[in-house]
């Protein structure tokens, strides 16, 4: 089920958040900004729409900066919404680990993959790779053929 894009939008705007809250093929998606991303998420989980799990956290280039969506569940009322928010390259993203546990993991692997700082993270260490390697997303960082993989 969709929650009511309404609904979403008179609670972001209760918690003094700007959002574009739309209705898309995935689902309700609400645009945000990257400052208030932490507050956008504290917001859907504290409301009565009972957003309490963070399903998952992804990002993706997309030339201009990183995209980051945030994959949230209402358990008691089986809805889901997405959060995303633009991250400058090289920015730091603030992390919601004390609101969602479960993004540690993700968290780290989005940091480590394109590029990006975490900032309140209790262990924003590399989780995939080794100090030195390029973020591998990044799509201004060219794709090793496996001939060069080899030869190393």
């Amino acid at each position: 089920m969709l929650p009511d894009a309404t609904v979403l939008n008179r609670i972001l705007s209760g918690a003094g958040v700007t959002a574009r809250v739309e209705e898309t093929t995935l689902g309700i998606v609400a645009h945000v900004g990257c400052e208030m991303a932490v507050e956008a998420l504290a917001a859907l989980r504290g409301s009565d729409l009972d957003f309490h799990m963070l399903l998952d956290m992804l990002g993706a280039d997309t030339d201009e900066g990183i995209e980051i969506t945030y994959h949230l569940r209402s358990l008691s009322r089986d809805e889901d919404v997405f959060v995303k928010t633009e991250v400058a390259y090289d920015a730091t993203l603030r992390s919601v680990w004390n609101l969602f546990p479960s993004a540690l993991a993700p968290e780290r692997e989005t940091a480590e993959l394109l590029g990006i700082k975490l900032d309140g993270h209790p262990n924003p260490k590399r989780l995939l790779t080794t100090d030195g390697v390029a973020p591998l997303l990044r799509r201004s960082v060219p794709l090793r053929t496996v001939e060069e993989v080899r030869a190393r």
